[in-house]
């Protein structure tokens, strides 16, 4: 019992300790994108609220060079483009509580410091069935939903030619760390199959390494 005990802990200290190698995302693509060689000639296009928004505004560059990357043209002031694209993005927050009777709080006096007590009725616990007469340590990990959508129009007719909704559920809160992902994942493959949705994997770089621990 001890042995497993022992190896139970090492192993879930494990995967709490560990570090992602790559980002992921969950993409879905909707579209009507011409057939053949299209003009991808284009202007941004802002929201009133984002014309003097700094933080759209440096965004706006990582979403140029990701463009630019897919064979897309941003115009000159004045010229008549072929498109018009505009991003929005945004974070809410969720939180999932773990409990467990295994956990390396129970064991472990530096996790213990880490955790919030209470009382838990645990079925898996060896006085089966029987409510835990004291506290257990219950892990509170707080996780960040980051979402990106690109919509993609003709200029002339206004129709919209594709959108494009990126989401990656993150324990870091803060989206500046994410938007190089979230915009990069959003043009993989571009335009995609109409009506997909697909989980996207970019490697972590260096400056962004600390995104996923």
């Amino acid at each position: 019992m001890k042995r497993f005990l022992s190896a139970t802990i090492i192993a879930v200290s494990m995967i709490l300790t560990g570090c992602a190698t790559t980002y992921s995302s969950q993409v879905s693509v909707f579209h009507e994108w011409p057939q053949g060689n299209q003009d991808k000639s284009y202007i941004l296009e802002r929201l009133p609220a984002q014309e003097n928004n700094p933080e759209y505004k440096f965004y706006e560059e990582e979403l140029r060079t990701q463009l630019g990357l897919h064979g897309f043209k941003e115009i000159a002031v004045g010229a008549t483009p072929a498109l018009k694209i505009g991003m929005q993005y945004g974070t809410t927050m969720s939180e999932l509580q773990y409990s467990s009777a295994w956990h390396p709080a129970m064991y472990d006096p530096f996790w213990n410091m880490h955790f919030r007590r209470a009382y838990l009725y645990d079925p898996y616990f060896p006085y089966y069935g029987r409510r835990l007469s004291g506290p257990i340590d219950i892990n509170v990990t707080r996780y960040y939903l980051h979402q990106l959508e690109i919509d993609m129009s003709d200029f002339a007719s206004n129709k919209k030619l594709a959108s494009i909704r990126v989401s990656s559920e993150q324990t870091e809160p803060e989206i500046s760390k994410q938007m190089p992902y979230l915009i990069e994942s959003a043009l993989q493959g571009f335009p995609g199959k109409n009506g997909s949705t697909t989980n996207v994997e970019l490697p972590l770089n260096k400056d962004h390494k600390d995104t996923n621990k």
